[in-house]
């Protein structure tokens, strides 16, 4: 009975773990079994109740392994996992799998996940490749999007033809990134790769266009090119600029050459993302310093296998390229700190608590989320900062590139040269795991674009025998951005008046006044009402030859010396002075930052020497100061804010348009929706009700034409 009975067992289970196979499967499965020694089932059965005989397990393919192993993982629901799902009535279920084939096919070839910078370049040379097509559509009578689906390689290579000629298309690399991004335009629109053998053709077509192959050499900007770069930023810039954006440069400029990050990431920070802390001091026992922790989670790639990585920051002894200092002062800026530190002198006067390592300064609740670089916009009533705004990137690269200029470098920076300087350090100082971690790259990227070209090493000593002199070499190998402080970043008058007077530029701008008489003729304003005309074309096209027409560069004859220092507010010159001085120690530190005038208290006196008495001014002091008929077109909104300085309150605006543009960022305010007062100082009292009225009273009493 033993038998029969453990063969009854196997059926049952067999056919419980195989529900879709047929009675004759079954009982052939259970013939065979019956005659042979039974193999493992790599899929068993679910026992609601285990036997207690030893040799069951293997009676119904079970092993005792396998048993425990499904028995002994605590996470796994096992009778979920191998229970078969029960069988739905057979009408449901195959409306159910037809509506999810329905659907599949409705949504057809799934599309590659690309990141919105990519989506925007292909798009932009879709629009590229409509206006070419249209230029065709004569010939070939199809749309844009049905030539981009006909896939025919000779329109392709006229369109990079055309490319070529009308985008002034100089390197064949630029041409070989136009091609993938029409490519993938195919992609999108007939929802499949693009034949290969037209890739192919096209791939092989390129290099007979004949275009430069030759790659530029990446220059690094090492430590001295960072000072020269901080150095103009804070002291040789005379152009206006927020502090707080300074605040912003520097430390964008000083995190990615300390840690080899892309800009994007270090201004994707929030708050959260940023610990500031205290600890005991290595140098200074019973003595505390402040450190931070810095998070970086949107990094690139970061959805396809890239990791986060978190850095600390200390003290520096040199303000100029201390990190911490700079986050310090973010934080005070926007009154960030949970405790409502004023200074940094409360920090420093906290106890570590005997059982505790460290301890934190928390950020309030409500800034957490929200960026550490923010947005600073400027509008009619000065600079604003814009809290939930992050701080453009495209902002930063420009201010960077000014900022190359006003040190003197010989050709154009970008924060890129600043990754490679650090990645080319890194590559010495890291080990492999380190370096490929910090850099987001493979060992492969990293040894292929950030090993120098430039060998640092004493050769002639290898060879040779001699003393080696590798420093020697080393700091000129550092030297690869050629730079001198005494290189004018604009044009004086004399160079301007040339420009304008030039023959060439002349008379192009005899042909446009030409066109725009034409359009002025055809009742086109304004200009921009002709848009779509070939006239308006004409002229367009000829602003483009004005804008870009250059003179032949000159040596300079005269001799070139660095003008003096001078600072036009006195803010900038505290902190020009402590920005390039080292601190011995904290106690030094937070001794200056106590005693030194703080940038706000300077703000305020000279605030306070700018303002006008509150006492009414005579007329004739009135008169002269306001003329109620003005010289020159002037905001007569502007001109009643007492809080700006009488130079601002009459600005001159020669240009009407950008005297409009003015005058409509200032009715774009509530309080001149309604009827308001004029502001004009020898004017109050007169009620106007809209943008015309008050252009007419401008116009009438003031002589101001909009």
């Amino acid at each position: 009975m033993a038998p029969i009975a453990r063969t009854a067992r196997r059926e049952l289970a067999v056919a419980t773990a195989t529900t879709t196979a047929s009675s004759s499967s079954a009982s052939r499965i259970s013939t065979s079994s019956a005659n042979s020694t039974p193999a493992r089932d790599c899929y068993p059965s679910y026992r609601s109740t285990q036997s207690t005989t030893p040799d069951s397990d293997r009676e119904i393919g079970y092993t005792s392994s396998s048993s425990s192993y499904i028995q002994s993982d605590p996470d796994s629901d096992s009778e979920a996992d191998i229970r078969p799902e029960p069988v739905a009535s057979g009408d449901a279920n195959d409306n159910t799998w037809k509506g999810d084939i329905a659907e599949c096919k409705f949504e057809g070839p799934a599309r590659p996940r690309h990141k919105p910078q990519t989506e925007k370049l292909w798009k932009s040379e879709r629009e590229i490749w409509n206006r070419y097509c249209l230029k065709i559509m004569k010939k070939t009578k199809m749309t844009p999007e049905a030539q981009l689906l006909a896939c025919q390689p000779e329109i392709f290579k006229g369109y990079l033809r055309w490319r070529k000629r009308h985008y002034r298309v100089k390197k064949q690399s630029s041409m070989t990134s136009y091609w993938k991004r029409i490519s993938q335009c195919y992609r999108d629109v007939a929802g499949r790769r693009m034949d290969a053998n037209t890739l192919d053709d096209i791939c092989n077509w390129i290099p007979t266009i004949k275009l430069d192959t030759s790659e530029s050499e990446k220059h690094a900007m090492y430590v001295q090119d960072l000072y020269a770069t901080l150095h103009a930023l804070w002291i040789d810039d005379r152009q206006p600029l927020h502090g707080l954006v300074r605040i912003f440069i520097s430390l964008l400029l000083i995190s990615s050459s300390v840690t080899g990050s892309r800009p994007a990431a270090i201004v994707a920070l929030a708050f959260k993302d940023i610990e500031i802390m205290m600890a005991p001091s290595l140098k200074h026992p019973g003595q505390g310093t402040i450190l931070v922790n810095v998070n970086l989670d949107k990094i690139k790639n970061i959805s396809r296998g890239g990791n986060p990585k978190k850095f600390s920051f200390r003290l520096e002894e040199l303000p100029a390229s201390c990190l911490v200092s700079f986050f310090l002062a973010v934080g005070f800026c926007h009154n960030a700190f949970e405790n409502n530190f004023t200074n940094v002198q409360q920090m420093f006067d906290l106890a570590i608590p005997v059982e505790r390592a460290q301890f934190r300064f928390r950020w309030k609740e409500e800034l957490l989320h929200r960026p550490f670089f923010t947005d600073v916009k400027y509008t009619v009533g000065g600079a604003h900062i814009q809290k939930e705004t992050p701080f453009p990137c495209a902002k930063y690269r420009d201010v960077f590139k000014r900022m190359g200029r006003e040190a003197g470098f010989e050709s154009p920076v970008n924060p890129y040269q600043i990754r490679i300087a650090s990645g080319r350090n890194l590559n010495n100082a890291l080990n492999a795991a380190e370096r490929n971690q910090t850099m987001d790259h493979s060992s492969v990227v990293c040894e292929k674009y950030y090993t120098p070209t430039h060998i640092a090493r004493d050769f002639q000593s290898i060879y040779f025998g001699t003393p080696k002199q590798e420093e020697l070499i080393r700091s000129v190998a550092s030297m690869s951005i050629l730079r001198d402080r005494r290189v004018p970043t604009e044009l004086n008058d004399k160079q301007l008046d040339e420009i304008r007077n030039h023959p060439d530029l002349v008379a192009l701008r005899v042909e446009r006044k030409r066109y725009k008489e034409e359009l002025h003729a055809q009742s086109f304003y304004p200009l921009a009402n002709a848009e779509g005309t070939d006239l308006y074309r004409k002229y367009m096209d000829m602003n483009s030859k004005i804008s870009t027409k250059q003179l032949r560069g000159e040596a300079a004859t005269e001799v070139l010396r660095l003008p003096a220092v001078e600072f036009e507010l006195r803010e900038r010159a505290t902190v020009a002075n402590m920005l390039f001085k080292p601190f011995p120690d904290d106690k030094a530190r937070v001794r200056f930052c106590s005693f030194a005038p703080s940038p706000y208290a300077l703000d305020q006196e000279k605030a306070a020497v700018k303002k006008e008495p509150t006492l009414p001014l005579c007329g004739t002091v009135q008169e002269e100061l306001y003329p109620k008929k003005l010289l020159h077109p002037v905001c007569l909104i502007c001109i009643g804010n007492s809080g700006f300085s009488h130079e601002r309150r009459l600005r001159p605006w020669p240009r009407k348009d950008v005297l409009n543009k003015h005058i409509k960022a200032h009715f774009e305010d509530p309080e001149f929706q309604a009827a308001f007062s004029c502001r004009h100082p020898r004017c109050q009292g007169v009620m106007l009700d809209g943008i015309m009225h008050f252009k007419r009273h401008a116009l009438d009493v003031h002589g101001v034409t909009h």
